[in-house]
């Protein structure tokens, strides 16, 4: 069973360099269903355009929370 969540997500360049720096490399978030997401930054690396990251962007992960997939949904 897949469970997918979207997050809507606004990162200057600088919040995305300073977040992958860091020890814990972790993007913490709320879902549009009111749920706290935590993922890796790694995840959002082919996303970064010159200006961050901004999006809606859907999480797939398998029933043990294991991540699937990303995409980018606008």
């Amino acid at each position: 069973m897949t469970r997918e969540l979207v997050v809507d997500l606004a990162l200057t360049r600088e919040q995305y360099l300073s977040l992958y720096r860091t020890y814990i490399r972790q993007v913490r978030t709320v879902a549009r269903n009111g749920q706290t997401v935590r993922f890796p930054v790694s995840l959002l690396q082919p996303f970064v355009g010159y200006e961050g990251v901004r999006g809606s962007f859907r999480i797939s992960c398998d029933a043990n929370g294991k991540f699937k997939a990303i995409e980018r949904l606008a």
